[in-house]
């Protein structure tokens, strides 16, 4: 085996020692025009992945590096291509289909140094988690804002979606290639929007108590609260809640109101609205809980 030498690892993304396991030659004749293309099958000393290298040698073109010193070109390519210094979002499996597809197939173009179909597919990764995510619109620009107001992206986050939609429009309308520098950042910009709206968010959820802001969220916290409740025990809404109370910051009154109507609809077998009067000769509503006794029933066989 050939000594070890230095190349870009398309899986630690930087420049490492590499075995070369196999290597082949090709030399044009010299009389004629001299080149030579050396193809060789490597790996990585760090991570062990396996990469093809081609290295393109051009032996009639020389510049000099020093005053008595001169080398030739060199171009070097590694196969399968990758973006330096890109790492691929994690928890990829967490992005639905729709958005996962367009985004893989713009890394891809990127990889390749396809620019006007990058700037075209993280336009279109743009439009589909407009898809995902039900935002309506006659035009990207007008579904752009329309997350937004949905909270779903900031102002600031909308203007830069703004440019790749021009970048995405160039490319469609004007065939026009995006600069390489360009292409990049909107993938920033788009790998941003989709950590956003799903990656975190489900990070977040699993990790961090978050404010509740539907009643389906807040009638998972109820069901999971009522397991700490004697059967019996008369409680208000904000005892039920306990400390998650802190996590409704608006509609504290209307979901209240849903949960209400719920229990009414008897659509929690173990909740009851009870009426307890005052000394005035009003009424509050608090909630009976009943607790289910999971014990099994045991029979007893009497006959001998």
């Amino acid at each position: 085996m050939s000594e070890p030498i230095w190349s870009q690892c398309n899986y630690c993304k930087r420049n490492t020692k590499h075995n070369v396991l196999k290597k082949h030659s090709f030399e044009s004749n010299p009389d004629e025009y001299h080149y030579e293309n050396i193809h060789m099958m490597i790996q990585c000393l760090g991570c062990e992945n396996i990469a093809f290298r081609k290295e393109s040698h051009d032996y009639e073109s020389h510049y000099q590096i020093s005053h008595d010193e001169w080398e030739h070109d060199i171009s070097i390519d590694i196969y399968p291509h990758f973006i330096e210094g890109h790492n691929k979002l994690n928890n990829i499996w967490t992005i639905p289909n729709i958005v996962k597809s367009v985004y893989d197939e713009s890394i891809l173009a990127i990889q390749e140094g396809a620019f006007t179909l990058a700037g075209l597919g993280l336009r279109a990764t743009i439009e589909a988690i407009c898809n995902e995510q039900n935002i309506i619109g006659k035009d990207l620009q007008k579904r752009i804002n329309a997350m937004v107001r949905e909270g779903l992206i900031s102002k600031k986050d909308a203007n830069r979606l703004h440019s790749i939609r021009f970048m995405g429009n160039d490319a469609a309308h004007e065939i026009k290639k995006a600069k390489k520098a360009s292409v990049l950042i909107a993938l920033k910009i788009v790998e941003h929007l989709i950590t956003t709206v799903y990656i975190l968010d489900k990070e977040v959820k699993s990790h961090l108590e978050t404010t509740i802001t539907s009643f389906d969220e807040m009638l998972d916290v109820i069901k999971e609260n009522l397991n700490e409740f004697n059967d019996g025990d008369i409680v208000t809404f904000t005892k039920i809640l306990g400390k998650d109370r802190r996590r409704i910051i608006e509609n504290n009154q209307q979901l209240e109101n849903e949960f209400k109507a719920y229990v009414y609809d008897n659509k929690l077998e173990n909740v009851e609205i009870i009426e307890i009067p005052n000394d005035d000769g009003s009424t509050n509503q608090n909630y009976k809980i009943s607790v289910p006794n999971e014990e099994p029933e045991i029979e007893v066989d009497l006959e001998f």
